[in-house]
């Protein structure tokens, strides 16, 4: 593949690129576009050539491609290499098809909703234990939270001692340094890579193992009770039938995935509701449409994560532009959350925008097509029983007079310094 078959873009190296972007991906795309138009080329040290359309139009070209000639689990894969390719997170084509069907029962509204009052519980007892009248870091705490929902909830992890080990081992095996978090590990066969994969795969295995515990002790149960609609019980009803190793193997990448986008998500809207009392006050998602608004509005300015990203197996022609296979193409979803074309005023903070109509079909914080996120319905519920929870609780003040920025870890979004607040009892 030629460089000159692909669209305009910055000439630095791969590693100045990937740093920039890194540190403030909004502003390299902005800068991008106002240079090259809405299609241009980045290359990084993950992805190596990817090819970002921020076309407004093509969001759905992009979500919606034929998943033979475009392969998002592959694109997951370069960026996390713990991402099974038998796994919803990591898997295409029929790969990918058999995985989401054999969980998505477990994240349907129906089965999700009447564990609406038993995630208020936990998040009113974390936000007991967390510092008062002195700076902390939000997003640790709320993936904490995000932990304990996914083994309590997601899973259907019911024996205390195990479901308690088992969140200190997945906080253990996604703990990273820094603030925000460098990534653990990527799809990378170089000399990061490698070190990341050495580094997380001890840290991987006590969560292997308790999973284990938990399914010998289901089938030793007689298995689990028709009906039951947490993920590993949807697992083992699965045709075809999964081993124990199989099972675990497709359930730690939805662990990972499951928790940093979620608690990203609530972050940003709990260090909204803060900068805004008037609708903490009377935040109520799902029953009252301004909060809803709110949320959306919140979204889409501090979306979780970066980009639809689709690796190219086969040619393909997106916004005038016939791009080759081997090219990562991305839909960058900061960037288009903030088109004029689609959004008037696009910076500014407006959730009125969303109370009147549909939602613009650029509107993809969580994505699109046959790859749109399996935790929709999860995220959603919880923005719903967990922040409630916590604002009866708490008054909270972010130190910072304006959002932080957001930065990029992996494939998520998070805000610069974690987002620092002061709490204080109500």
């Amino acid at each position: 593949m030629q460089e000159s078959s692909l669209p305009p873009g910055p000439s630095a190296g791969a590693l100045t690129q990937g740093v920039l972007f890194h540190r403030d991906p909004l502003g390299v795309l902005r800068r991008c576009r106002a240079r090259y138009g809405d299609v241009f080329t980045l290359r990084l040290p993950t992805a190596r050539r990817m090819v970002v359309v921020a076309d407004p139009s093509s969001v759905g070209v992009v979500a919606g491609a034929d998943p033979l000639v475009a392969t998002a689990g592959a694109g997951r894969r370069r960026v996390l290499g713990m991402a099974s390719p038998r796994s919803v997170l990591g898997a295409d084509q029929d790969l990918h098809r058999m995985a989401r069907q054999a969980v998505a029962p477990a994240f349907t509204p129906q089965a999700l909703e009447p564990h609406a009052g038993a995630l208020a519980e936990l998040a009113a007892r974390h936000a007991a234990g967390w510092p008062r009248r002195r700076p902390f870091r939000m997003l640790p705490r709320l993936k904490t939270l995000a932990d304990e929902v996914a083994v309590r909830v997601v899973l259907g992890v019911r024996d205390e001692e195990r479901a308690a080990a088992l969140v200190l081992a997945i906080r253990h095996m996604l703990w990273s340094p820094g603030s925000p978090p460098m990534p653990l590990t990527t799809g990378d066969r170089g000399l990061l890579g490698v070190v990341g994969e050495r580094l997380y795969r001890p840290r991987k295995a006590p969560v292997e193992r308790l999973l284990a515990e938990e399914l010998r002790a289901r089938r030793a149960a007689g298995g689990p009770a028709d009906g039951a609609l947490d993920v590993l019980s949807c697992l083992l009803h699965a045709d075809p039938p999964r081993s124990d190793a199989e099972i675990v193997d497709e359930v730690v990448p939805l662990l990972m995935a499951g928790q940093e986008p979620a608690a990203i998500g609530l972050t940003w809207v709990l260090d909204r509701l803060a900068r805004h009392p008037e609708a903490a006050a009377r935040f109520a998602p799902g029953r009252d449409p301004a909060s809803d608004a709110f949320v959306n509005e919140t979204l889409r300015v501090r979306p979780a994560v970066h980009s639809v990203v689709r690796p190219l197996k086969a040619p393909l022609t997106v916004a005038g532009h016939e791009l080759p296979a081997g090219v990562v193409l991305a839909v960058p979803i900061p960037l288009v959350h903030r088109d004029p074309r689609v959004f008037e005023e696009p910076d500014a903070f407006r959730p009125e925008r969303f109370l009147d109509g549909p939602h613009p079909a650029a509107f993809v914080p969580f994505g699109g097509g046959a790859r749109r996120c399996l935790g929709q319905a999860l995220a959603r519920l919880e923005i719903a029983a967990l922040i409630p929870a916590i604002l009866d609780q708490l008054r909270l003040r972010p130190v910072s007079a304006e959002p932080e920025r957001q930065v990029v870890r992996a494939t998520v979004l998070p805000p610069h310094r974690s987002a620092v607040m002061v709490a204080q009892a109500r």
